[in-house]
């Protein structure tokens, strides 16, 4: 089954941009209002002038001083604008108008000059260019002031004369006004620029939204429902199944090959199979709302009110046919198939998560059945999937609470007598079923993709009990570990083995890997780099029940390995008026003749033992001499070994 299980398209919604740390949209807004108090302050500059003029024409002379006096005082507002300090330039520019206008008119008319006119201004400006609190500032200065011109007048404090009207005064009334109309307009120019901005942003965080929205509901790379939106489809379509009272099914599919695919050709191609396999599935189903990726590369088809189970079944077959079409990707054509699980309701279940659990464990009965088949549930395989489950489920967890030990078993020179080697072996010692099989959880291991880590755990464990037992001077041979085709397939074996031998301090030559039949006809070129990378390091190889695979010359002279571990399934029935003597014979036989050692194992008895050294086996390991024992015994058995070999020369 395929260990990855897709890629998924990461979107993210919009976000601001920043430069130096401000968001672009805030420097905007800052920016857009020191452009309009620069417009602001110079057409008010020259209104003043302008006024200016038209006072000194009529003989205002103190007016025009006062105005040509603000209007220099206003170019301090550029050295606020020059330090981007937008409202300090627009507090000293309204303030100077305020205190300008209202000394004008105390000076003046009173509450009937014309000077007043520019508060109407001023109040416009303060609302464009400054804050709120900028503009209640003003309007108390402004509504003292009138206080105070009302109150000096109606107590004979101060009295203000009228001055006529003449074309001097229209003309100040009309530049003013015509300020005023300027600010008014820019006001509005921005008041609509605001609300455009606005409806732009309004409409942005609405496609936003839909984004976020189809997001939580659809997968990022087919655009298929996910496991959220497929709830709620489902419920609506079980609930007219139900009204019709019919049967509702559930199709689970898992590609099969995707995992080489995404190794071979990179996970883009992978990708791209997702993809067509999506839209296949949409053009057979026709409804979007019936197919779901589940996630990686599983996905799920409704099939609402079917009047059978064979209907379910001829879909399947459609949907088997339909997804093994090759897929083409650079001109490339490639070959995938699926396994296909299939519940129906209600008899399986009536809610989805139960029904995409039973339609899980049948297509793993369909994988376990040779792949590119589709399987019902039935709940005689129910327990046996679940016990399967169990298990995997169980050997993550002794990972983490190291429930996992390795045993060690001697391996003995028929020649000499002598202890020559040990073999680490794998066990697992569960805290309620107590030692379970390595028969039983290596196939699981394999299965599940965890025998990488356990692999990965032995050569470590290996090599760190290997190096105690050197450093004490017990270690005089090879420590032998069982090798996994699927290490070296899906693991980084080279870089494990290589650093587990660093990390530990033990010399390469005291590590032995032993390598199964079935990985060395794989002939790939990455593998003889590895092996003869390694082999150059110092590390020993030899070949894993030989006679039980392909065996063949070619792979022995190629990857120049060293001894030959003959099966025991031949080794026990040796005895036995059987061929498997000849078989071991022939082996010993070649092997001798291409300078290769022979180990047998499964040896139980003296008899097997003797037969085997006339027939020039080297080695030999099994329960007529020890059998797999904890590290802490071995030193004891090794002790006692060398002594009793002592003894009996």
């Amino acid at each position: 089954m395929s260990i990855r299980r897709g890629t998924t398209v990461d979107h993210q919604p919009p976000q601001p941009s920043f430069v130096n740390g401000v968001p672009q949209a805030c420097d905007s807004f800052t920016q857009t209002k020191i452009k309009r108090l620069v417009q602001i302050l110079r057409t008010s500059q020259i209104a003043l002038l302008l006024i200016s003029i038209i006072s000194m024409s009529y003989g205002g002379y103190d007016h025009s001083f006062v105005m040509i006096a603000t209007g220099i005082f206003l170019f301090t507002v550029d050295w606020a604008i020059y330090r981007q300090q937008p409202l300090l330039g627009a507090t000293l520019f309204l303030v100077a108008l305020t205190l300008m206008l209202s000394y004008l008119a105390w000076i003046g008319s009173g509450t009937r000059d014309a000077s007043l006119l520019g508060y109407c201004a001023v109040m416009v400006f303060a609302a464009m260019l400054g804050n709120r609190r900028l503009l209640l500032l003003l309007v108390v200065v402004m509504v003292l002031m009138l206080a105070a011109i009302s109150y000096a007048n109606h107590f004979h404090l101060y009295e203000h004369k009228i001055a006529p009207i003449n074309l001097a005064t229209g003309s100040i009334t009309i530049v003013v006004i015509c300020v005023i109309a300027i600010a008014v307009g820019l006001l509005a120019q921005d008041y609509r620029a605001a609300l455009a901005e606005l409806a732009r942003e309004n409409e942005r965080m609405k496609n936003v939204k839909n984004h976020i929205e189809h997001l939580a509901t659809h997968d990022g790379l087919t655009g298929l429902p996910n496991r959220a939106l497929a709830q709620r489809n489902f419920d609506k379509a079980y609930y007219h199944a139900k009204q019709q009272q019919q049967l509702f099914g559930i199709i689970f599919i898992d590609l099969d090959n995707l995992k080489p695919i995404n190794d071979s050709l990179g996970h883009q191609a992978g990708d791209q199979i997702l993809k067509e396999v999506a839209l296949r599935l949409l053009s057979y189903t026709k409804k979007v709302d019936s197919v779901c990726r589940y996630g990686g590369d599983e996905f799920i088809v409704f099939l609402p009110n079917i009047a059978s189970a064979d209907q379910a079944s001829q879909v399947s077959l459609d949907i088997l046919k339909l997804i093994s079409e090759n897929y083409l990707y650079r001109n490339i054509e490639i070959f995938c198939t699926c396994s296909i699980g299939i519940a129906l309701a209600p008899q399986d279940g009536e809610d989805l998560d139960t029904l995409i659990k039973k339609a899980d464990i049948a297509m793993y009965h369909s994988k376990d059945s040779g792949r590119n088949s589709f399987r019902f549930f039935n709940p005689a395989i129910n327990r046996h999937m679940l016990d399967h489950i169990s298990l995997i489920s169980g050997m993550r967890k002794a990972l983490q609470e190291q429930q996992f030990s390795l045993y060690y078993q001697p391996k003995i020179d028929l020649r000499t007598n002598q202890i020559c080697g040990l073999e680490a072996l794998l066990r697992w010692h569960h805290h309620e079923q107590g030692f379970i099989s390595p028969s039983i959880f290596i196939p699981l291991a394999e299965s599940s993709g965890l025998i990488i880590q356990l692999g990965e755990w032995v050569i470590q464990e290996a090599c760190r009990q290997a190096k105690h037992w050197y450093d004490t001077g017990l270690l005089q041979f090879s420590i032998a570990i069982n090798i996994s085709s699927i290490q070296f397939k899906r693991g980084n074996i080279e870089q494990l083995v290589l650093g587990s031998l660093d990390a530990s301090g033990l010399p390469p030559q005291y590590l032995e890997l032993e390598l199964t039949e079935s990985l060395l006809i794989d002939d790939s070129d990455r593998l003889v780099n590895t092996l003869s990378h390694l082999r150059s390091e110092g590390v020993h190889l030899s070949i894993d029940d030989f006679g039980t695979g392909y065996s063949n010359l070619g792979y022995l002279k190629k990857f120049e390995v060293e001894a030959l571990k003959i099966d025991q399934s031949f080794v026990r029935k040796m005895d036995d008026q059987s061929n498997d003597a000849a078989i071991v014979r022939a082996i010993i036989q070649m092997a001798n003749s291409l300078g290769l050692k022979t180990i047998a194992e499964g040896v139980e008895d003296a008899s097997t033992a003797a037969l085997l050294r006339s027939l020039g086996c080297t080695q030999a390991q099994g329960y007529y001499w020890a059998r797999p024992m904890p590290a802490e015994e071995i030193e004891i058995f090794c002790e006692l070994w060398g002594k009793n070999t002592t003894e009996s020369l």
